[in-house]
């Protein structure tokens, strides 16, 4: 488990050095802003599930592309040759770069929303425990969906031997993923949103990983 640790550290550096997870944890939180701001017509939808859904689309999107790029970069550029004489598991380069990831963009939604709940008590006055329990079920809808975008992004990154094609195949399935776990549950009104996205993320995600993992241990370096 030592190694898996490294890998986590190296992955978290390389991704803030990276400054892309930096801008993320400004900008999400200036983006919800100007949402709160503007307050768009939400068709209905509460403004704290709209402003998880538009977290998680462009988080989903971004974490998806990310990892795609980067695993199809590191696999031709044959970095991994290397940890064929280490004593690395190859499972735990995609836990690595999965729990990263993940750790980055949950970062972010949590200031995002964290900002939106400021907003909505200084503005329109919501009672504090009405107005965290939104946000809570918006947190966690936003991860399941990021959570499916990202593993999506891995399985990009695994099979793609092109950069290019790793990115636009991220831009538009990333995209799709990470609405996945949300639209549904909004839409429906018989299914609970919060098990539903819970649910849908932590099965997808499960499945997907596990897929990963065995052509990953196939692949040859």
């Amino acid at each position: 488990m030592n190694s898996l640790f490294i890998l986590l550290w190296d992955e978290l550096r390389g991704f803030i050095k990276s400054k892309v997870m930096i801008a993320l944890w400004v900008g999400l939180p200036l983006l919800t802003i100007i949402i709160h701001l503007l307050r768009p017509d939400t068709e209905g939808i509460p403004l704290s599930i709209f402003t998880g859904l538009f977290i998680s689309s462009i988080s989903g999107l971004l974490g998806a592309i990310m990892l795609s790029t980067t695993l199809v970069s590191e696999l031709n550029a044959r970095v991994y040759d290397l940890f064929l004489i280490r004593p690395v598991k190859r499972w735990h380069i995609i836990i690595a770069k999965y729990i990263t990831v993940m750790f980055c963009l949950i970062t972010a939604a949590l200031l995002s929303l964290g900002t939106s709940l400021v907003i909505d008590h200084f503005t329109v006055g919501v009672p504090p425990k009405t107005a965290l329990l939104d946000v809570l079920d918006s947190l966690v809808m936003s991860i399941a969906a990021m959570s499916i975008a990202c593993v999506a992004g891995i399985l990009i990154g695994i099979l793609v031997k092109s950069v290019a094609l790793a990115a636009i195949l991220s831009i538009y399935l990333g995209q799709q993923f990470s609405t996945a776990a949300i639209l549904p549950s909004i839409f429906l009104e018989n299914i609970d949103p919060l098990y539903f996205s819970l649910g849908l993320g932590v099965g997808i995600t499960a499945i997907i990983l596990t897929i990963e993992i065995i052509i990953f241990q196939k692949k040859q370096f």
